[in-house]
């Protein structure tokens, strides 16, 4: 069975207008790169914050396993390249690897020991995500065909969504819930397999979404192209998605995310086709709460008496939007030169709608007192309005407006 993800109208942070948009209060980015190499990717990281990926020294790839800030290289025996795909809490780590042929293999690496995967008479496999218990979901190519699978104990399953033709799968769960990547009719999508029935999703307004991992609760990770072409990393809780991007980074792809809210991914930056993996720690959710609404042309409070009309330029003030660029220190005042750019992912909606965000800023002079200037959608109903607020993972729904 299959049915459209029901998302589709829900508001998505893409950027300010200002700069690219990090995630979350609290959360901070940290770039990994392995010693001395040309480029790092990061795939997955579990419970313990143990990070598995691969890196390239000399045109070679291998794989890694970083914890407490220490690299393990990890080679399939024989392999001409390795790559670490998935780690789940006990340590099991999935991968790729390739032989002397350039044939690509699954493997999983458990207790030390390596087990190769390949889906009985695929011309090639490539082992994903690992699920808490030992499954293992990938891709295999068969008569020129990419499929996804699962492989649990001995046996292996094709997961394809319908329609697909090309599909890998990515993660799998606990509750053995499997996300994953299909091509359907040209276009790359996202997949969520759970309970027998698919669900085939897209950012709003992208022009490609996959899903890399899916964590214990159900949250999806992945990346996505938006319209203008650039690549971010989304993160999708609550059926909300938020965007994820490494400050100053010309493309950004989260891969994975752990219990505590940890995620992990790679990078590249403007003019290099280098990548770098990242890891943005300890994501917490601000607690916005508006205080006023204005019109931004006098800063007049909104009233029944002086209503905001469709389109106009209003100007919101409110508290607990997180974390800015530059920094201020707890309880500190915000500068007005420069001016201190919130770094959570802001979004105003009205009647459930999306308003253009124009800008999101500290209020000068302020502790913890934030302006936000968005555009009244041109089709807003007259009347009484409901205005929604969200910041990093949080969302303040107490505010009505009236409109005329």
């Amino acid at each position: 069975m299959e049915r459209q993800w029901k998302l589709y109208s829900l508001a998505f942070s893409v950027a300010l207008g200002l700069a690219p948009t990090a995630m979350g209060q609290g959360g901070a980015y940290t770039a990994i790169d392995f010693p001395g190499s040309t480029q790092t990717l990061a795939w997955a990281i579990n419970k313990a914050g143990d990070i598995v990926g691969s890196y390239t020294i000399a045109g070679v790839t291998h794989a890694f396993k970083l914890t407490g800030g220490q690299f393990t290289t990890i080679d399939y025996p024989g392999a001409t390249s390795t790559d670490a795909r998935g780690i789940n809490n006990r340590g099991d780590i999935s991968g790729i690897y390739q032989d002397a042929n350039n044939v690509s293999h699954g493997f999983l690496l458990s207790g030390g020991k390596f087990t190769p995967i390949d889906f009985p008479n695929a011309a090639s496999t490539s082992a994903w995500g690992v699920g808490p218990s030992g499954e293992v979901v990938g891709s295999y190519t068969s008569s020129g065909v990419t499929h996804a699978f699962k492989l649990t104990g001995n046996e292996y399953v094709t997961i394809d969504p319908p329609r697909s033709t090309g599909a890998t799968a990515t993660g799998i769960n606990g509750l053995g819930e499997v996300s994953g990547i299909g091509m359907i009719s040209g276009i790359v999508h996202g997949f969520l397999l759970s309970d027998g029935e698919y669900t085939i999703f897209d950012v709003p307004g992208s022009t490609y979404t996959n899903s890399t991992a899916l964590t214990a609760h159900g949250e999806i990770i992945g990346r996505y192209i938006a319209a203008n072409g650039t690549g971010y990393g989304y993160l999708l809780k609550d059926g909300l998605f938020r965007t994820i991007a490494f400050p100053g980074a010309s493309f950004t792809g989260s891969a994975s995310m752990n219990e505590r809210g940890d995620i992990a991914g790679r990078y590249q930056n403007d003019g290099s086709t280098a990548f770098h993996g990242f890891l943005l720690r300890g994501l917490t959710s601000a607690t916005p709460r508006v205080a006023a609404v204005t019109h931004a042309s006098d800063y007049k409070l909104l009233t029944a008496a002086n209503p905001g009309a469709p389109g106009e330029v209003l100007s919101l003030f409110a508290s607990g939007l997180g974390a800015t660029q530059p920094e201020v220190g707890p309880g500190e005042p915000f500068s007005s030169s420069p001016l201190a750019v919130v770094t959570s992912a802001v979004e105003v909606r009205v009647n459930g709608k999306p308003a253009e965000v124009l800008s999101a800023v500290g209020l000068p002079g302020t502790v913890d007192g934030y302006q936000v200037n968005f555009r009244l959608p041109a089709d807003t109903v007259m009347g009484s309005a409901t205005l929604q607020l969200s910041a990093g993972m949080a969302v303040d729904t107490s505010v009505k407006l009236i409109v005329q």
